[in-house]
């Protein structure tokens, strides 16, 4: 079997052609040595410790899911929530799950307690907890983009989904995404997959990663004009604007901004297929 050493250089000695690209960009997609989990780990490590960086309160007892990668709080994470409404939310939820004996208060610190472990994982309580955390992802999002647009422009996107081949098709619409949305989504699983793709990528030389965005490069574009690609990816991924991504659960990375009109006329599309 070719080590992922091997594959990156032939990236370099070949001025790839297509079809040349395409078949480097396939053996990439079957590689997987010891390098490769240990890629994987560090992406799932990654991963996972971006999850209580970037929870997301909800004012919802399901809340209590933050305990689910760390039987400690700092209280000081329930201070530091902006929104006072869902911070009262939050707070008269806690006392409950105290009074409850789901959780205690350890110093500066709330632990969780063996009856409140047993809580969370309850399928229902995960069912619930996942569901709300997707959302508010979602919610967001969409507000974090709507910051950055102009009055007249939306900020457009596309949706991931953890498929290696068709995934790579976002590039038909950018040359750069940002993986922080990535990183932050509720669904881990397909969060570490999209990562372990990008990491692929990356080792054949197809994009570049720094600062937390993959950007495609020559190679890479050269693998979207191969015939083969295109037959293998079937029908590319759909850019929209990002406030019309209404699944929620959707691991979406914006694209480019757009006049607003035309956008409009996006979602409008999207709606009526």
């Amino acid at each position: 079997m070719e080590t992922m050493e091997e594959l990156t250089r032939e990236t370099r000695q070949l001025l790839l052609s297509a079809e040349k690209a395409y078949e480097l960009f396939r053996k990439l997609s079957k590689h997987n040595n010891a390098a490769d989990k240990a890629v994987d780990n560090v992406i799932s490590q990654a991963v996972d410790k971006g999850e209580l960086s970037s929870f997301s309160f909800t004012g919802r007892i399901t809340d209590l899911s933050y305990f689910s990668q760390s039987d400690t709080m700092p209280v000081s994470a329930i201070r530091g929530i902006k929104d006072q409404t869902v911070k009262e939310a939050v707070k008269q939820n806690f006392d409950m799950a105290e009074r409850q004996g789901l959780i205690e208060l350890d110093g500066d610190n709330i632990r969780i307690t063996a009856k409140g472990k047993d809580y969370i994982s309850k399928p229902y309580f995960v069912q619930a907890a996942k569901a709300d955390q997707t959302a508010a992802y979602q919610k967001a999002t969409v507000e974090m983009a709507n910051a950055n647009t102009a009055e007249n422009e939306v900020q457009m996107c596309v949706a991931l989904s953890g498929n290696y081949t068709n995934d790579f098709t976002v590039f038909y619409h950018t040359d750069s995404i940002d993986l922080s949305t990535v990183i932050s989504h509720p669904d881990k699983k397909t969060a570490k997959q999209i990562l372990s793709n990008v990491g692929k990528w990356q080792e054949g030389g197809l994009v570049t990663v720094n600062n937390g965005f993959a950007t495609i490069t020559e190679n890479g574009k050269a693998v979207l004009q191969s015939e083969g690609f295109r037959q293998a990816a079937g029908t590319p991924l759909a850019e929209k604007a990002i406030g019309s991504v209404g699944i929620p659960g959707k691991i979406i990375v914006a694209t480019k901004k757009a006049a607003a009109v035309v956008a409009e006329a996006v979602q409008t599309a999207a709606i009526t297929r």
